[in-house]
């Protein structure tokens, strides 16, 4: 029965269910599909593009691309997507003029938005962007783990949304299917009085017909074995009586709605049982005005209930863990800033007085003192670009590094020239043993990787003996093997493994100053880079620090073999 048509049995034929509608909801129920959920990342370099499509690839989504904000918002005409990247600054339509026309789409209104933007744009960008519906607005450089984190808790409320929609469009199918299948078994139920009641007493739904003024008539078995109540008690009361105090009047309105009109209604509520407690019943209510009469039709919901009470209580903690992840980015990036700033600021002025006196004194200076002052520039320049790694390094933390060629040789060279003073104060000699290669790693953490084996090869001395360091390298099919060999104290083998731990030293620190990170960092920089790291030593018999890394060459291309060639000294 379709639109506000009447039930009058003595007016139509008998109707006979079709072999679909005689089908069980329950069988006639779709399976739930989970799909990729589609992330679009809009900015107009491929660069950039490429950086962020690398960084979520690994949550195994659809990513699509889009290289401006017209791109954009034609994509998002032809599909649906769970989070979209926005870059703020792109020519021609920038990315609040792009937000703004994505907000104005009804489709696409509540879509979570998350700016991107470089470090140094002001606040008031930043409230523009949260004003136009950001859900979160990040800052480059990106750190990889926290991106994929928003998006994936991005993503998973997206699923979530799809599944309750499903759900929603399943129950509502079903429980339409089954309320066409329970009209047409009340056509037949009134025709035939012996057929109406067995169907009553055999059927797993609670079924019952109730006057218009809010009485049951008749019920069937189940009535009793969901509620304990007896059939006898639930018509001595009225219908509303039962209904938990907090849904009476909605369902009070509901009953008068379907006396007052012809089509059926379905409505939720709880219900009390006879032991006190409460369940949730779904209700399908048809009126037949002609005999004041409604067919009632309910089922047990209370599990399905459960259910979705508990999909709130994930999507609170979702949220929750949305802020904390908020907060734990704002705590880094005033890190960062306390770095960039309170750290690289004297360094700064070391180097520009540095020069500005060389430059003043002019001949005055003799040729010892000119020098030291280069030097002094050379080391706050160095200093300045090791923190500006370490400021890089710190915010890939936890991501993927960036790898690039990189010469072994003018690494070390990198190095050497900033502790110069160091290698000739302890007349130490450093060789390097042949060419070193290309290999594929991050630039920063191979300078610290090598500064931080050289300084100790300097450091773990016996006294009165020259430091010896000897550098050499070795290609074996797709990686090369680089050895940093010393001539100093030695580890014992029990130790072998333990120096590389955080904060573990063999020597007090009277004897051999440090903070005991640095092999540790050395280990973390290596295997970050895709490779490993180990030793030979034996006490009093010096130390083989080895490292391996992939091999490149200048191109970029993966190379086969390192060659030995000529000793350089330093």
């Amino acid at each position: 029965m379709k639109g506000n048509s009447r039930l009058d049995v003595s007016s139509r034929p008998r109707v006979e269910l079709e072999p679909e509608r005689r089908a069980s909801p329950e069988r006639a129920a779709a399976p739930f599909v989970t799909k990729k959920a589609s992330i679009l990342i809009v900015d107009d370099r491929d660069d950039k593009l490429l950086a962020l499509e690398a960084i979520l690839s690994s949550l195994g989504e659809n990513i699509v691309k889009a290289r401006s904000g017209k791109d954009a918002l034609r994509q998002l005409l032809q599909q649906e997507f769970a989070v979209i990247l926005l870059d703020v600054s792109m020519p021609v339509m920038d990315g609040f003029e792009t937000a703004a026309l994505i907000r104005k789409r009804p489709n696409t209104e509540h879509t979570p938005i998350i700016f991107i933007t470089s470090f140094s744009q002001s606040e008031t960008n930043i409230f523009k962007g949260y004003s136009l519906g950001a859900v979160d607005y990040m800052l480059t450089p990106i750190i990889p783990e926290i991106l994929r984190t928003k998006v994936s808790v991005l993503v998973e409320l997206h699923r979530k949304s799809e599944v309750i929609q499903q759900q929603a469009e399943e129950l509502a199918r079903i429980e339409e299917f089954r309320h066409q299948q329970q009209l047409s078994a009340v056509e037949d139920r009134l025709e035939a009085e012996t057929r109406r009641n067995r169907f009553f007493t055999l059927s797993l739904d609670l079924l019952a017909i109730a006057s218009f003024n809010d009485f049951f008539i008749q019920l069937n078995p189940m009535w009793e074995s969901t509620l304990g109540y007896t059939v006898d008690e639930l018509r001595a009361r009225s219908i509303l009586e039962f209904v938990h105090p907090e849904d009476r009047t909605t369902m009070a309105e509901q009953l008068n709605q379907i006396k007052l009109g012809a089509a059926p209604a379905y409505f939720e509520n709880r219900y009390r049982c006879r032991d006190g407690s409460f369940r949730w019943l779904g209700w399908s209510a048809a009126p037949f005005p002609a005999e004041q009469l409604v067919y009632i039709f309910a089922r047990d919901i209370t599990d399905r209930k459960a259910s979705e009470n508990e999909i709130k209580s994930l999507n609170v903690q979702l949220e929750r863990r949305i802020k904390e992840l908020t907060e734990i980015n704002r705590e880094l990036e005033a890190f960062g800033y306390s770095i960039s700033h309170d750290l690289r600021a004297p360094l700064r002025s070391i180097r520009s007085f540095s020069q500005f006196l060389r430059e003043h004194a002019g001949t005055a200076l003799d040729t010892e003192a000119e020098d030291y002052l280069k030097r002094v520039e050379g080391a706050a320049k160095y200093m300045d670009l090791l923190l500006l790694d370490l400021l890089q390094y710190s915010r890939l933390n936890g991501g993927e590094l960036e790898l690039t060629p990189v010469d072994l040789e003018g690494a070390v060279r990198d190095v050497l020239s900033s502790i110069e003073r160091e290698v000739d104060d302890r007349k130490a000699e450093v060789r390097i043993n042949g060419s070193l290669g290309v290999v594929t790693a991050h630039p920063a953490t191979v300078r610290q990787v090598f500064y931080n084996l050289i300084s100790n090869a300097l450091k773990f001395v016996e006294d009165g003996r020259r430091p010896l360091v000897e550098i050499s390298a070795q290609g074996s099919g797709s990686n090369t093997k680089v050895w940093v060999e010393d001539n100093g104290i030695g580890i014992a083998p029990q130790h072998h493994q333990k120096i590389f731990g955080l904060f573990q030293r063999l020597h007090s620190n009277e004897t051999y100053p440090g903070t005991g990170i640095g092999l540790a960092l050395v280990r973390k920089g290596v295997e970050r880079m895709g490779g490993q790291i180990g030793l030979e030593s034996e006490p009093g018999k010096g130390t083989r620090f080895w490292f391996d890394l992939k091999t490149a060459d200048k191109n970029g291309a993966n190379g086969s073999s390192v060659s030995l060639g000529k000793a350089v000294k330093f």
